[in-house]
């Protein structure tokens, strides 16, 4: 089965398979940097001092697309109501930052 396979065949199956490790592990390696970034610099951990953390459900838009995930196929796209207000931000896409909130409370 493998005697006909290349050495860059192999070699391009390897760096295949770690640019999609590096792809799908991208968004968990820049968090981590950011906040040790972050608290080298003495700024708050979660949003850098922005005092506003984006809505995880909305995405800082303040609406949901309908659809499953999030997917509208063409012909529903002209429609005007195939999107809803967030529900969980109140259509404002962000909320305080808990850490900073503490600390103007105290």
């Amino acid at each position: 089965m493998f005697e006909h396979i290349t050495a860059s065949e192999i070699a391009g199956f390897g760096v295949g398979g770690l640019l999609l490790a590096a792809t799908i592990y991208a968004p968990k390696i820049d968090s981590f940097i950011s906040t040790s970034q972050r608290s080298s610099l003495g700024m708050c951990k979660k949003c850098g001092d922005l005092r506003l953390i984006a809505c995880s459900s909305c995405k800082g838009s303040g609406t949901i697309k309908g659809g499953a995930f999030n997917f509208i196929l063409l012909e529903e796209k002209s429609k005007v109501g195939s999107s809803s207000s967030c529900t969980k931000c109140r259509a404002r896409g962000h909320f305080q930052c808990p850490e900073c909130s503490k600390l103007s409370q105290a």
